[in-house]
């Protein structure tokens, strides 16, 4: 009988990633979510909030496979909107970075901005970076900003 063992030269640990987020933010914990954190304090309308998956995905998998994918959970949302991807550099890492938008039920517009990396495995596969950034309502301009610079600090280590 063999053992198998995670993580390991043949099942590797997945990247960690950091961000930098401001004092008056707050560390959150979500499910099927590696890091998310929030601004702290009471929203009437919206919380801007970061939130980051690591996952795995084929090696041939391209970021318009994870656009698609993107744009597919856009369905039936109310003015929903997809912006052109563009490849980006953050903290040495090439991402693909998007912006999306949608009205929520109650009408209050809903931005993010999506940055996606695939780092490339020795087994065929890819490790997948998502990072997401949301803002919404009327604070949504000064609020993308803080978001914005909080993407911009992403540091991604194998």
């Amino acid at each position: 009988m063999s053992t198998l063992t995670f993580p390991s030269e043949r099942f590797p640990a997945p990247p960690s990633v950091s961000l930098d987020v401001p004092d008056d933010w707050e560390p959150v914990s979500v499910p099927a979510v590696a890091l998310a954190a929030r601004e702290a304090g009471e929203h009437a309308e919206f919380t801007p909030n970061v939130i980051v998956r690591v996952g795995t995905r084929p090696g041939l998998d391209q970021p318009a496979d994870a656009l698609m994918e993107l744009a597919g959970s856009l369905d039936g949302r109310p003015n929903a909107t997809i912006g052109t991807p563009e490849p980006v550099e953050v903290g040495g890492t090439s991402f693909h970075r998007c912006e999306v938008s949608w009205a929520d039920p109650r009408g209050v517009a809903i931005r993010q901005v999506h940055l996606f990396a695939g780092l490339p495995r020795e087994d065929g596969l890819q490790d997948f970076v998502h990072v997401t950034g949301s803002v919404g309502g009327s604070s949504a301009e000064a609020d993308l900003a803080v978001v914005e610079k909080i993407l911009d600090s992403a540091q991604v280590r194998r």
